[in-house]
C-alpha cells in the first residue's frame, strides 16, 4: 500500500510540475580562495591575542575557503519558484572527501499573494540574517541555520524579513532531534533615507528547548543591531551597531541562535560599533576601510567567567591602483589594539601585493595575487611575535 501511495504522489507531483516551466537552465554561482604561502617564521593569523575580529585586515592573513551552489528557477503565472543547494569546504583535505559539507539546501517562492506579489516564503537550511564587514570579514550578525520564514514583506516604509532558525542539520540530526537551540528573527530593512541613504534595524531572540534548556540557567539570548548606509558620488560607507546578551555575547559566530555547547553559564554583554566604506579617487585608484570597536562584559553566573572584560579597537585600509585593464597594486595596512582584564596585546600588519583581475575595478574578480605579508603580534608578559611570508592566491566569486 505505501508503495502504490508513493506511485500515485510522485504521478501526480509530476503532472504538476509540468504545468509550471523551468526558468531557463540552473544559475552556477560561488566563491572561493586558495592560497600557498611560505615562510621561515611560523604562520598563523595576525590579530590581537585577545581579539575577536581579524582587524588588521584579511588580504594575506585568512585560511583557504570555497562554496559552490546551484539554484534552478520555476514559474508558473506570475509565480517565481527556486530551489538551491550549495556545497563548500576549507580544501584542506588532498581528497576534500572529509571536509566537504552541505552549506545549504532551501527554496521558495515569490508572486504567490497579489498584496504581497515581492513576498518571498522559503524554508530549508540556508545562510541567513547576515551582516559582514568587508576587510575584516567578521559577520556582525548571523541567523544562519535549518528553518524557515517570509522576507520582503512591504510595509509602507521599508520591507521586512521574518524568520526562524536553529542550529544543527534539522530533523533527523540526533544532536539537535528536540530543536534545542532556535532563533527567532527580524530583519526592518531597505527604510529610505533620501536619494542615497537607508537604515536597517534586525532583532533576533534565541531560546533553549529540550536538553539544551536543562544545561543552562540562561537559557536565552537577544541581539540588537542597527545601520545606516550612504550612498555617495565617489564611494559609500556604513556605520553600524550591536548589542547582545548573554550567549549571544559570547558566540564568535555571532549568532543567538548557534549552539551554545562551547558557551559557559554566565551573564554577558556585548557592545560593538562598525564602520566599512570605499571611496574612488578617479577611474583608476580606489580605497576600503574597515574600523571596529567592540566591547564584552562578563558576569560570573552558575559558571565562572573567563574574563571580565574585554576590549579591541581595530582600523584598515586598502588602497589599490590599476595600472591597466588587468594589472594593480594594493597595499593593506591594519592596526588592532585589544585588552582583557588589564593585560594588552596588540597587532599590526602590512600587505604588498600584484594583482592580476579580469577587469579595472577594485571588486572585479577573478583575480590572481601575489603577495608579501610583514606584522607582529606583542603580548604582554609573553615573546613578541614576527611574521614575513610570501604567498600567492586565486579568488573568485560569480
Amino acid at each position: 500500500m505505501k508503495m502504490k501511495a508513493l506511485t500515485i504522489a510522485i504521478a501526480v507531483a509530476s503532472a504538476a510540475t509540468s504545468l509550471s516551466s523551468f526558468a531557463g537552465t540552473p544559475n552556477f554561482s560561488g566563491y572561493g580562495r586558495y592560497a600557498q604561502e611560505t615562510s621561515d617564521d611560523e604562520i598563523r593569523i595576525i590579530k590581537g591575542d585577545y581579539g575577536v575580529i581579524n582587524g588588521v585586515g584579511r588580504l594575506g592573513n585568512e585560511g583557504n575557503w570555497m562554496e559552490f551552489m546551484l539554484s534552478q528557477g520555476f514559474e508558473n503565472g506570475d509565480a517565481q519558484f527556486d530551489m538551491n543547494v550549495m556545497l563548500n569546504t576549507p580544501g584542506y583535505s588532498p581528497t576534500w572527501g572529509d571536509t566537504i559539507g552541505l552549506a545549504q539546501f532551501y527554496g521558495g517562492g515569490k508572486g504567490i499573494f497579489a498584496s504581497q506579489p515581492d513576498a518571498y516564503v522559503w524554508a530549508g537550511k540556508r545562510f541567513y540574517g547576515r551582516e559582514q564587514g568587508g576587510l575584516s570579514d567578521y559577520f556582525m550578525m548571523s541567523a544562519d541555520g535549518s528553518g524557515a520564514g517570509v522576507d520582503n514583506l512591504n510595509v509602507g516604509v521599508g520591507q521586512l524579513d521574518l524568520g526562524w532558525t536553529q542550529a544543527g542539520s534539522g530533523a533527523g540530526d540526533p544532536n539537535t532531534a528536540d530543536g534545542q537551540v532556535n532563533q527567532l528573527m527580524l530583519n526592518w530593512h531597505d527604510i529610505k533615507v533620501g536619494e542615497q541613504g537607508a537604515l536597517k534595524f534586525r532583532y533576533n531572540y534565541a531560546f533553549a528547548t529540550g536538553a539544551e534548556k536543562d544545561a543552562y540557567d540562561n537559557d536565552s539570548a537577544h541581539q540588537f543591531f542597527a545601520s545606516y548606509r550612504q550612498g555617495l558620488s565617489n564611494g559609500w560607507f556604513q556605520l553600524a551597531g550591536r548589542y547582545e546578551t548573554d550567549a549571544a555575547a559570547l558566540t564568535i559566530s555571532n549568532s543567538a541562535g548557534h549552539n551554545w555547547s562551547n558557551v559557559r553559564d554566565v551573564n554577558a554583554d556585548s557592545y560593538g560599533v562598525f564602520l566599512d566604506g570605499a571611496v574612488n579617487f578617479g577611474e583608476m585608484t580606489a580605497m576600503e576601510y574597515n574600523a571596529n570597536w567592540l566591547r564584552i562584559e562578563c558576569e560570573d553566573g552558575r559558571q565562572a567567567c573567563n574574563f571580565k572584560e574585554n576590549n579591541e579597537y581595530s582600523v584598515a585600509v586598502r588602497p589599490q591602483h590599476h595600472w591597466n585593464e588587468f594589472m594593480a597594486t594594493a597595499v593593506e595596512a591594519g592596526f588592532q589594539a585589544t585588552e582583557q582584564d588589564g593585560k594588552g596585546s596588540d597587532a599590526w600588519k602590512v600587505t604588498l601585493s600584484q594583482n592580476f583581475q579580469v577587469g579595472h575595478f577594485m571588486w572585479s574578480r577573478p583575480v590572481v595575487r601575489f603577495y608579501a605579508v610583514t606584522g607582529e603580534i606583542k603580548t604582554d608578559d609573553q615573546p613578541k611575535y614576527d611574521l614575513t611570508k610570501i604567498g600567492a592566491m586565486v579568488e573568485a566569486w560569480w
